[in-house]
């Protein structure tokens, strides 16, 4: 039994965490003694880095995992799709991948979510294939895998094309196999609450050459220039390719198509670097929190859903995400509440798009389309389940949880 003045503490225990090594500071520092703080050696650094983590050719950074998002959705255009398109992503997600789809000039086309794994369900995503479907968005929703052997089989047999959004799943496998190697190109993000964080930023990884070329054009407003190395960033070297189209056009301000402005800086790869070296460690972290919580939760399952893998799955947890069960006598905000006011910071389980965010109205879906997401969105939140949650802290949790279910 916990006392109340056990629980009760002036503290926060958050759903995220920043941790900047030395390495990190030097490299920073390098960076500002070197006046070179727009791309350069540290980006080149961290995309290789982190594209050969995940044994893949091709790292293209980002400002942000929504950049991240539309450049490789944005590749499209140049495959056979039109504006307009449509690209299948699960109804739950954060709000970003439904933006990012329409940032690059297609349309989102929502499919319901699998109720016990948050992500797409591969049945409902085939249902919504239309004549104008390009490509399917897999999202690794809170760390947990998407069914990627089945949402494979589904793209391979309507010849779409397979996106992965691993935003917040860096590190975690299906069936052995890392995700965000699955499809033909991957997104990710860096925000200061992911797994991996630079503060913000995000990358796109692909082995296909001719996809990370255009990634490369279309993060620097669409401009011919499209190396992997620019020696002009890294060293400000001469570049033989500048006047590849004549004495009197510098690639550099030449425009092959509609771009975006996504450059990642030198800053924050200085600190993707480190992070890079220090992954396996804090997925490693992460997941023992994960195990902890399953655990010491599982008391309480009869009124609340926990994060559980299912086979082939290895999480990696972005957060700890529990759904308040219907038959719970309490309300999420009720848990939440008590939660927060014991100094266990909560959010709320991104909610249904099409039907529960309001700047999804205009397209028209109404309630009760997609159930299982529109569940979890309703009565659904997590907690934080990251490397730098202590022993001492992961038991207060636990034990604010307990006093709270007391009651019933």
């Amino acid at each position: 039994m916990v006392e109340e003045k056990k629980v009760a503490r002036e503290r926060r225990i958050t759903v995220g965490t920043v941790a900047v090594g030395e390495g990190g500071k030097k490299r920073v520092m390098e960076a500002l003694a070197r006046g070179r703080i727009s791309g350069g050696k540290f980006v080149q650094e961290f995309e290789e880095a982190f594209a050969a983590y995940h044994g893949l050719k091709y790292g293209i950074a980002v400002s942000t995992g929504t950049d991240a998002d539309a450049v490789a959705v944005a590749t499209l255009l140049e495959r056979g799709g039109r504006r307009g398109d449509e690209v299948i992503l699960p109804a739950l997600t954060f709000i970003s991948v439904a933006n990012a789809v329409l940032h690059a000039g297609l349309v989102p086309r929502f499919a319901d979510i699998n109720a016990d794994s948050y992500n797409l369900e591969p049945a409902a995503a085939e249902a919504a294939i239309s004549p104008r479907t390009r490509a399917v968005m897999a999202v690794h929703n809170f760390g947990r895998p998407a069914p990627m052997g089945e949402l494979a089989e589904v793209a391979a047999r309507h010849g779409l094309m397979l996106i992965e959004d691993a935003a917040e799943a860096h590190g975690a496998r299906y069936r052995g196999k890392l995700v965000g190697t699955f499809g033909a190109m991957a997104a990710y993000s860096f925000y200061v609450a992911h797994i991996l964080t630079t503060g913000e930023g995000g990358m796109v990884i692909t082995d296909d050459d001719e996809l990370a070329r255009l990634c490369r054009s279309l993060r620097a407003h669409g401009r011919a220039c499209d190396c992997k190395v620019c020696v002009l960033n890294v060293d400000s070297s001469y570049c033989p390719l500048r006047y590849k189209y004549g004495d009197d056009t510098d690639i550099r301000f030449h425009f092959e198509r509609v771009g975006f402005s996504s450059k990642m800086n030198e800053l924050e790869a200085a600190l993707g670097v480190e992070q890079v070296e220090k992954m396996d460690d804090i997925v490693r972290a992460r997941r023992e929190r994960l195990d902890y919580f399953n655990r010491h939760l599982a008391r309480h399952e009869e009124f609340l859903k926990l994060f559980r893998a299912g086979p082939g799955e290895e999480i990696s947890p972005l957060c700890y995400p529990l759904v308040v069960q219907r038959e719970a006598p309490f309300e999420r905000f009720e848990l939440t509440k008590y939660l927060e006011q014991r100094g266990v910071e909560t959010r709320p389980a991104f909610g249904c798009v099409p039907t529960q965010q309001p700047a999804y109205k205009w397209m028209g879906h109404r309630e009760g389309e997609f159930p299982a997401a529109e569940h979890v969105g309703a009565r659904g939140f997590y907690i934080g389940c990251h490397q730098n949650i202590t022993d001492e802290d992961a038991a207060y949790v636990v034990a604010a949880f307990d006093e709270f279910m007391k009651k019933y």
